[in-house]
């Protein structure tokens, strides 16, 4: 949750080595209890593993404002041997998520983990991913395609990775996905809590799928995510399209949702 001034703007790191530093302060020096519990289970569990790195979520919310904007769970992506990460599974009691990987507690964090060969767009046949950097290359959404590498304490993206946080514009980076819901859903909140524009593409998915049946997926999906009401704060499919193209809305909404952060009330 983003913690500074409502009124301050969003950070996005200058460089790849400011994006490593970030979560370097994060994961290997910051002495609070929660992040020593972090930095314990990472060793002592994900360590064992030749290539391990953190993707997605955290590492973007790093990148693209700092620590206050993470507050979500860790995802880890294992470049190994498919049943020695079932075994690993077992072994912590981990359990099976929809898409192919596991997730787990541990030390007060919920970690979600899986083999680089499980990845849905391999399975699928959307993409070629044979070693970690890969995975830069198949995400749905373009500022999700970034990865650190635990042991290497390395960043990888691509070089237009920052150019493209720093654009106010979100796209799709691989349309494929296991959910379409899921992925219009997590569009309709970035793009009015980030206050981005979409890309042509993303564009062009809403309008195909942000219908009337469309909206009531949405509503049902809030629900299962114990959502904080955005979407249904909408009367219906075309007042949500409508909003979602206009900046002056996306960013009344991003102002009042950051303002609610500071405040401490729950969204």
């Amino acid at each position: 949750m983003d913690t500074g001034k409502a009124n301050t703007r969003v950070k996005v790191a200058t460089d790849k080595r400011a994006i490593k530093r970030r979560i370097d302060d994060f994961l290997w020096r910051e002495a609070s209890e929660p992040n020593v519990r972090l930095r314990r289970v990472l060793t002592r569990l994900f360590f064992q593993f030749d290539r391990v790195a953190i993707v997605g979520g955290m590492v973007r919310d790093f990148a693209r404002a700092g620590r206050q904007a993470f507050h979500s769970d860790v995802d880890l992506v294992i470049e190994g041997d498919v049943e020695a990460v079932a075994r690993f599974a077992r072994q912590h009691r981990a359990e099976p998520n929809k898409y192919g990987g596991f997730s787990f507690y541990a030390e007060g964090w919920k970690l979600d983990f899986w083999a680089l060969e499980t990845t849905w767009a391999r399975r699928a046949g959307h993409a070629s991913v044979h070693k970690l950097e890969d995975i830069a290359h198949c995400t749905f959404f373009d500022c999700d395609a970034i990865l650190y590498d635990l042991k290497e304490r390395r960043i990888i993206c691509s070089d237009s990775y920052l150019d493209h946080l720093r654009s106010g514009r979100i796209e799709i980076s691989l349309e494929p996905n296991p959910s379409v819901t899921g992925s219009l859903y997590r569009a309709v909140r970035r793009l009015l809590l980030w206050n981005l524009e979409p890309g042509p593409k993303l564009k062009s998915f809403i309008e195909r799928h942000l219908t009337d049946q469309g909206f009531d997926r949405l509503i049902t999906e809030e629900g299962r995510k114990d959502g904080d009401g955005l979407v249904t704060s909408f009367r219906g499919a075309d007042v949500l399209r409508d909003c979602l193209s206009r900046e002056d809305v996306r960013r009344t909404i991003a102002h009042g949702h950051r303002a609610i952060a500071v405040s401490g009330t729950s969204h």
